[in-house]
């Protein structure tokens, strides 16, 4: 009797672990994190200004996001930070390019700036004003002996006229042209006084000169 007890109280508690919840134990559940790489992003790449005149500078500005190498052409430089900016002076029309990159690829962009080559200027060389044209001038003029005889008389029989002029355009003795400096040899038939009358001209005015010569018989 105690047997059949202790099998029917076996029964039952085999029954209620049968429709019981199993029991819980705890399990390991493994996560797996993906991790995704983008393509590197520029968000910003100018100049200011755009438009220079050789010799002054433009200032380069960038932003770039998800890239692990960053550079610019043209001698400005590599391994850059993210975002940053850098003055350039080219001395003529520039485009300078961006190149961001990761290791799923890179991206560029690029910003041309226009370099206007200043004109020479020539140096003025003062200009010295033309000096006032100057009268003419009789340096000298005269008659040598002044007193002379008619032939056969005793005595000169001739006299010398010389003359010379500075700064004249026309010379001329009583109406009739000669060069500027010069001698004559005068010797006058008829009796008195005779006068010689030089003249000297240019564009500033004329100057006139007189000598005389006396024939006695």
């Amino acid at each position: 009797m105690k047997r059949l007890f202790l099998f029917s109280w076996l029964l039952v508690l085999i029954s209620v672990l049968a429709v019981s919840s199993p029991a819980c134990f705890p399990t390991s559940t493994g996560t797996t994190t993906t991790t995704t790489t983008d393509m590197p992003t520029i968000v910003a790449f100018s100049a200011t200004p755009t438009e220079m005149t050789e010799g002054e500078s433009t200032t380069l500005m960038w932003n770039v996001t998800n890239a692990t190498s960053i550079q610019i052409d043209q001698g400005v430089g590599s391994g850059l930070a993210a975002a940053g900016t850098t003055s350039v002076s080219p001395g003529s029309s520039t485009t300078y390019t961006l190149t961001a990159s990761n290791s799923v690829g890179s991206s560029t962009q690029s910003v041309t700036v226009t370099v206007t080559v200043a004109e020479s200027t020539a140096p003025t060389t003062p200009t010295t004003p033309p000096s006032p044209a100057l009268p003419p001038n009789i340096a000298f003029f005269d008659i040598s002996p002044n007193n002379i005889n008619r032939p056969p008389g005793i005595g000169a029989h001739s006299a010398t006229m010389r003359w010379e002029v500075h700064n004249a355009t026309t010379v001329s003795i009583n109406g009739i042209s000669e060069p500027h400096s010069g001698s004559r040899t005068l010797s006058p038939s008829s009796l008195g006084t005779h006068t010689y009358i030089l003249r000297a001209t240019n564009a500033a005015g004329a100057v006139t000169r007189a000598e005389t010569l006396h024939v006695n018989p």
